[in-house]
């Protein structure tokens, strides 16, 4: 396991921008009314958000960070690091988003901009490497965006991700503050013997797109799509997920001799209901302390717990100090916990546009 404290930084404001496009579970033409019924029973998915054809992810980060410099005090100028974590990205090879970003929110020239290309776990992870290049206090402030577009990268035919999934971007604030009281607490794990079990096949350089790259299969009823599109197996998905994430939460806890049962939240990746609550269960925590937003927004990828936190524990975020543990995992395999605290944060309602 990997271990990592960051002291002086702390999160500042959150927020978080979904598409007004409803995707609604039941009505997927895959779905008899008995199987749809089954799906949201187990995934515990209603209704999700996908994006129009000319929205990108980018865009949904860009509406979350301006609401944010809205509700905030914070100058753009201020901004010494803008961070962009995702799969979902403006151009898979080059330019960065984060350098597109930078331009479109109108932030100095000077400021440093850096691509993370992470999905489920991504939101651990840019937080993790975020407050780590700020904690010496050379840099003050950051923006973190993060989140996924999945709707893009997904065959509308395929039952076994398309229903499941939504599209979410998210903007978290980021401050050096040597006053803090509490640091910031991290454990990562990554497992690349299971690299084919979530995966865009044909849109990199080890399998490059053709032409046949684009021709629609039938790999069985309900479960149709292209070798650029998303595939997911199941199986071994729900195997990883049912026992890396719990052991790193109580890694993370046996090492920093954290109180897990004493915590406010868990905010968990909301992969689906049925690994959630399995993980949840095994962890002895109260339904209470585990919030879930996955009926509404389904799995958002890395923006699942952004979203959990604006969407279902808004008010108590902003009104007092808060402990919690967050943990991401997903495609890789990787995964991550942390334990954070906040204190009165801007937290805003989801933006929808």
């Amino acid at each position: 396991m990997a271990f990592l404290e960051v002291k002086n930084v702390e999160i500042k404001g959150v927020s978080v921008a979904v598409p007004k496009q409803v995707k609604v579970a039941k009505k997927q033409p895959y779905f008899t009314e008995v199987e749809a019924d089954n799906f949201t029973n187990v995934t515990g998915v209603v209704s999700s958000h996908v994006a129009p054809a000319e929205m990108t992810l980018s865009d949904l980060c860009q509406e979350a960070a301006e609401k944010l410099f809205a509700e905030s005090d914070w100058e753009r100028e201020s901004i010494d690091l803008i961070m962009f974590v995702s799969t979902s990205r403006d151009f898979y090879i080059c330019p960065n988003t984060a350098n597109i970003l930078q331009d479109k929110l109108g932030l100095k020239t000077s400021v440093m901009a850096i691509d993370l290309p992470f999905a489920c776990s991504g939101y651990v992870y840019g937080l993790s490497v975020a407050s780590s290049l700020m904690q010496s206090g050379q840099l003050k402030r950051a923006l973190l965006l993060v989140g996924e577009m999945t709707s893009k990268n997904q065959s509308h035919l395929d039952k076994t991700v398309w229903s499941l999934h939504g599209d979410a971007g998210s903007a978290t604030l980021l401050e050096y503050n040597p006053e803090t009281k509490h640091p910031m607490q991290f454990n990562f794990g990554s497992d690349g013997a299971g690299w084919e079990a979530i995966i865009c096949r044909e849109v990199g350089v080890r399998y490059p797109t053709t032409p046949e790259s684009l021709v629609v299969k039938k790999y069985d009823e309900g479960i149709e799509r292209n070798a650029m599109q998303c595939s997911m197996d199941g199986m071994s998905v729900f195997s990883f997920a049912i026992s890396k994430p719990g052991k790193c939460i109580k890694d993370l806890c046996e090492h920093f001799n954290i109180d897990l049962q004493g915590i406010d939240y868990l905010l968990i990746h909301q992969a689906n209901k049925m690994i959630d609550e399995k993980i949840r269960k095994k962890l002895k925590l109260a339904e209470d302390k585990v919030p879930y937003s996955m009926p509404y927004y389904g799995n958002t990828s890395s923006c699942t717990i952004p979203i959990t936190m604006t969407s279902q524990i808004r008010e108590k975020l902003e009104e007092g100090e808060n402990e919690l543990v967050m943990c991401g995992f997903g495609s890789g395999l990787s995964w991550g916990a942390a334990h954070v605290f906040t204190n009165k944060i801007i937290c805003l309602p989801v933006i929808e546009i």
